[in-house]
């Protein structure tokens, strides 16, 4: 189980490879405000494959209540939860943004961005690196 950022999640689903974090992780937990944020742009490639994913029940949206210690403007409210919900979970955060994973090393949560996922997925013979 991994949990996930919305970054990873849309520039996956982008390039059609969001069941990479299936192949490589098995479930993927995502916070409520990071659902809401893709889903945004109905009918976009990431909304579609979210919304299929969830179906499939690979993909869970969680509730989660905020690490009061992240009461910061200097990430947005969905790294806020990421963090949160990984720090809830014990698990590793998939996320791009520099910034906050500063914040999640500070609760001592292991990150990588959605270039771990595509070095994994090579590892792991998932996909050819050629």
């Amino acid at each position: 189980m991994i949990v996930a950022d919305s970054s990873p999640i849309i520039a996956l689903a982008k390039d059609g490879r969001l069941d990479l974090l299936k192949k490589c992780f098995g479930k993927v937990v995502i916070p409520e405000s990071i659902y809401q944020e893709i889903m945004r742009k109905k009918g976009s490639l990431e909304a579609i494959s979210l919304e299929k994913a969830i179906n499939s029940k690979w993909i869970v949206v969680e509730k989660v209540e905020v690490i009061s210690a992240l009461s910061t403007k200097n990430i947005g409210q969905g790294e806020k939860e990421a963090i949160s919900l990984a720090f809830k979970h014990k698990s590793i955060l998939l996320i791009d943004d520099d910034f906050a994973k500063k914040y999640a090393s500070i609760f001592g949560i292991e990150t990588h961005g959605t270039l771990f996922v595509i070095y994994l997925a090579t590892a792991k013979k998932i996909i050819s690196a050629t």
